[in-house]
């Protein structure tokens, strides 16, 4: 009784997460969970509300650009990186981003949807993890600036 009510809440879940993208080709991947993972997010706002936590085809105002991978799933999520040094290489990619880089820790908190490191889809993904919130979820109240992103890599990086 308590394994049929469990897969009835993660059906009704996963449909949930397809459907916050309407008509699109998007389909949750196999291995798509819920899961608590320690992570960062690169906040283009420089701060932590939703607008900097928005999945990628929300954040380009439902369009597709020139080169997306329509069946991509991870075209429709919210990306994040398990490792500092990942995230800034990241940042310093996007040509919006600017240094100081505004950087906030959090976790993939299971009640704002599932989660998958994109690694287990595709090869050279580093350490990015795609998280397909659920509708009406805004995860940035779970994470915190930090304050000066590089003595925080430095550290990271010299195990302080």
């Amino acid at each position: 009784m308590i394994m049929e009510k469990a897969s009835e809440r993660l059906k009704k879940l996963f449909s949930e997460c397809e459907s916050r993208f309407g008509d699109t080709p998007f389909r949750i991947p196999e291995g798509a969970h819920e899961e608590r993972i320690h992570v960062f997010r690169a906040c283009r706002s420089g701060k932590c509300e939703k607008e900097s936590f928005l999945p990628t085809f929300e954040e380009q105002a439902f369009r597709y650009r020139d080169n997306d991978d329509v069946t991509d799933p991870g075209v429709y999520s919210l990306s994040v990186y398990e490792k500092p040094n990942h995230i800034k290489r990241f940042a310093s990619h996007i040509s919006d981003m600017n240094v100081p880089y505004r950087i906030a820790e959090g976790y993939t908190e299971p009640e704002y949807g599932l989660v998958q490191r994109t690694k287990e889809r595709k090869a050279k993904s580093g350490s990015h993890v795609d998280w397909w919130l659920y509708p009406n979820k805004d995860p940035s109240v779970e994470f915190v600036m930090i304050t000066d992103f590089d003595e925080f890599l430095d550290n990271y990086n010299n195990g302080s």
